[in-house]
């Protein structure tokens, strides 16, 4: 009898993680509690070293057909207009990145697992508790017909930062902190590109500091930028007009959607209790300056396909579950939280005169010499787990 996997969170992590256990074999349920895949601007580049993974699973071409890989990096000084490229790609990788709306992977992931005949999706449906016992978990859910128990081998917590299955089956803390800014993401059409806007920039400024992704062709483009959280939701359409006449002026625009949200860097104190386990936002948090968010999100879900799968099919044991909640813990707190910390406090926070001379200085330096660029920009290799 296949094993049975129930997955919490049909976001993008969520249904990475589904579907690679069901390619191995494994019978996967996953419960989403919204009626649709959400959408809002969010995640969009996804670093070089995921790419030999989704290769693997077979979902490379799909990604690339939708969004695009990116061959260069641009810093762009707001007080002189100056911009450092950072170019450098591996060979055989194709680009620096992946840009790719983050609703647009969930979809292609769900179109990916639902033509796999041993998953099943409930929309609408919601884990309302779950225990365990010695043979594996026991589900009690809510949804469109009512209440419904489901039994399983293992169940995943992908359900976000405000996850149920940390909260409220597990009751574990969530520690760490809060940025004092809330970020404004926005999806505009924008004439960046005629500006010598590479497909990636970080603009630093204390004041126009902003994070400028390219979404698609020919001009829609992810703005990103910060502003005080004590300002109240209503009024932000029109501060968003004023920080493109600020941060961008003379350039018409077309705002399509946007998205506030605060931001953290926060882990749980466990991500494995038994045959509960946690991936992605459900197990940590981080400001998304760089792009660390989702790109660390999806190498937990790569570890825990490959740690289940070994749990499941080839016989491994506890000390397979214990080591990937051990070295993804330890990813997050030595590697991703910090990398994305300094990149936060470069874009927003850098001190003008000597501090920001020396940063830019460095940024120069980067870009004119082969290995720094390399060494900087393979950094989130160091987010994968190695088996």
């Amino acid at each position: 009898m296949a094993k049975h996997v129930i997955v919490v969170g049909a976001g993008p992590i969520g249904l990475l993680t589904a579907y690679g256990l069901a390619m191995e074999g494994a019978q996967v349920t996953i419960l989403e509690a919204e009626e649709r895949f959400n959408d809002k601007p969010r995640a969009l580049v996804y670093h070089y070293p995921v790419l030999p993974h989704l290769e693997r699973l077979g979902l490379l071409q799909d990604c690339i057909a939708e969004g695009f890989l990116r061959q260069s990096f641009g810093w762009h000084i707001h007080s002189t207009g100056e911009m450092i490229e950072w170019k450098w790609a591996p060979e055989d990788a194709g680009g620096q990145a992946l840009h790719l709306h983050q609703g647009l992977l969930s979809q292609i992931l769900a179109r990916r697992a639902s033509e796999l005949p041993n998953v099943e999706i409930l929309l609408r449906t919601r884990l309302t508790a779950c225990r365990q016992t010695d043979a594996g978990v026991i589900a009690e859910i809510e949804g469109p017909h009512g209440p419904a128990v489901i039994e399983g081998d293992y169940l995943v917590g992908a359900d976000g930062a405000n996850s149920t299955v940390r909260k409220n089956v597990l009751d574990l803390q969530f520690l760490g902190t809060t940025w004092p800014e809330r970020y404004v993401a926005t999806n505009t059409r924008i004439d960046l590109t005629s500006r010598g806007y590479p497909k990636s920039v970080m603009q630093l400024d204390q004041k126009h500091g902003a994070i400028i992704c390219k979404i698609e062709e020919p001009d829609l483009w992810r703005v990103t930028f910060v502003e005080d959280p004590d300002l109240p939701i209503e009024g932000i359409e029109q501060r968003i007009d004023d920080m493109f006449a600020d941060h961008l002026p003379d350039l018409p625009y077309e705002v399509v959607a946007y998205s506030p949200y605060r931001m953290h860097q926060r882990i749980a104190d466990r991500m494995r209790v038994g045959r509960i386990l946690l991936v992605g936002d459900a197990g940590h948090v981080t400001n998304p300056t760089g792009g660390l968010g989702l790109t660390g999100g999806m190498f937990d879900a790569f570890a825990l396909i490959g740690t289940l799968n070994r749990v499941l099919h080839d016989g491994a044991g506890e000390d397979m579950l214990e080591f990937y909640e051990r070295d993804r813990r330890r990813v997050f707190a030595e590697v991703t939280s910090p990398r994305a910390s300094g990149n936060l406090r470069s874009l927003y926070h850098l001190k003008e005169g000597q501090e920001k001379e020396d940063r830019i200085r460095f940024l120069r330096t980067v870009a004119g010499d082969e290995r720094l660029l390399e060494r900087e920009l393979s950094f989130t290799k160091q987010m994968e787990t190695h088996f």
